[in-house]
């Protein structure tokens, strides 16, 4: 709850002129520090702690986003007519089967290209609910 509140209000473009005056006031006030190691220091730990928090964050809300793309996608499949609802949780498979799955689908669209070439339509939804199951025995 607090990560999507930061995330929201650091992506105001406000937050960017903050961070840009931050940086204005460290490397104005160098000068009457002579540069010193304590004046590089400050910005540098300032810089990371920020960088770290903010690394945190952006991965929470990106997963966020991600969830919420998911179930749309889950909620269009299951709306739609002839759609396969085993698709639904495909992002749970093992690499090696959705790649499987991948090459089903590069078949299939090389095979409607063919038909394109012979003057068929690739309007059609053909069944591959075999295509899918026969690859995961």
């Amino acid at each position: 709850m607090i990560t999507k509140w930061i995330s929201d209000k650091a992506a105001q473009s406000f937050v960017a002129f903050l961070a840009f005056l931050i940086v204005l006031v460290w490397a104005v006030a160098g000068v009457p520090l002579h540069f010193s190691v304590m004046w590089h220091l400050a910005i540098g730990t300032f810089a990371a702690v920020i960088s770290i928090l903010m690394l945190f964050i952006i991965q929470n809300s990106q997963n966020r986003h991600t969830i919420a793309i998911q179930l749309k996608l889950d909620e269009i499949i299951r709306a739609t007519k002839g759609a396969h609802n085993e698709m639904m949780d495909i992002e749970k498979l093992t690499d090696d089967d959705l790649l499987k799955i991948q090459k089903k689908y590069c078949l299939l669209a090389e095979k409607t290209k063919e038909d394109l070439k012979e003057g068929k339509l690739d309007t059609h939804t053909p069944d591959i609910t075999a295509m899918i199951i026969d690859d995961r025995k």
